[in-house]
This record gives structure tokens, sequence and C-alpha cells, in this order.
């Protein structure tokens, strides 16, 4: 029966009662179901590393803004089918923005979109131990679409458990990627 109520209160969230509005900060750490970086030459796969990612944001009500930086640094095991060695960094900052459903519980449904950039790049690329030419791509543009459950531990303070879809457009030799990501993150309004 517990299960149920929560199920219900995730699927048909309504806005029984005022949703709290303010500054907000959240910290989280994810992980992604990928460990591929599509190229023209060849793809880069990767062992999967931890994601980093710092959001701060105004709630309004149901609906929430915020700017978001992400940091990924992953270690490359091979290039275009070749063993390798050396760092591959993403770094993303994103303009999001959310609808979330409040109810009578202390559970908590979202819905969001993003937009924003991404810099991609190696670091002490080597293949066979030769070192290869750097990799550095600057203002890559990025979509993500964000959907979450999330728990109010206090009127303060939420936790999060997120899944984004992540898209970079094609840049230069790199082809478009999308990426499966599920973040824990920690929510604290001021």
């Amino acid at each position: 029966m517990h299960i149920k109520k929560i199920a219900l209160s995730l699927l048909f969230s309504i806005n029984l009662f005022a949703a709290p509005s303010g500054v907000y900060v959240e910290v989280g750490a994810a992980k992604s179901l990928n460990d591929k970086l599509k190229s023209d030459n060849g793809d880069f796969v990767y062992d999967k590393g931890t994601i980093g990612s710092v959001m701060v944001g105004y709630q309004a009500d149901l609906y929430r803004f915020e700017l978001e930086g992400r940091y990924v640094k992953e270690a490359l095991s091979s290039f275009a089918n070749v063993s390798s060695s050396g760092d591959l960094t993403k770094n993303s900052q994103m303009i999001n923005a959310y609808y979330s459903g409040y109810n009578e519980s202390k559970y908590v449904s979202s819905i969001g979109a993003g937009v924003g950039i991404t810099n991609i790049t190696t670091d002490k690329l080597t293949q066979s131990s030769i070192p290869q030419e750097e990799l550095s791509h600057s203002a890559i543009p990025s979509l993500q679409a964000m959907l979450s459950v999330g728990y109010m531990m206090t009127p303060s303070i939420t936790t999060t458990l997120k899944y984004t879809y992540f898209y970079t457009a094609k840049s230069d030799e790199l082809k478009a990627n999308g990426e499966n990501i599920f973040t824990l993150s920690l929510r604290y309004l001021f």
C-alpha cells in the first residue's frame, strides 16, 4: 500500500499546497552509462569516471531555473581501436528549466530541459606509448533532458535521483554524441 501511495504521488503530482520558493544550491555526483566518444577518426573508449556537478538556481513555486556546471575526467583506454592512455575531460555549462510536481507527500517529481556548451579535451594522449596530438574542442552546443524524483527531508533540504539524456552536437572531427547519466544530488533551498 505504501509503494502504491508513493507511485501515485509521483505520477500524479499536483499543486495541493504552496511549493517552496527561493534561491538554492545543489551538488551532485553522477555516473554515465556510456564509455565511448564518437569521432570521425575513430572512437575514444574510456573507463567511466565520476561526474561532479554544481547548480545554483531560483525556485518559484512549481518552476525552477538554474545554472549548472558539470565536470568529468575519464581515463582513456583506446582510440581508433588502438590501446591508448591519457585523460578525456568534459566541462559543461548549462542553463536549465524545470517543472516540479509538489503534493501533500514529501516526494517531488520534476521534468526539465537545458541548453549550453561543452568543452572536450584530451591530456597526455598516447597510443602504443607514442604521444599523440591533443584534442581540444570548445563551445560545443549541448542539450539535455532531465527526469527526477526527490524526497524533501526538510522544507529546505531535498535529495534527488535524476536521469539525464545529455547530447553534444557535431564539432570538427567529433561526431554528435548522446549520453545517459544518473545523478544523486542534494539541494539546499535558502
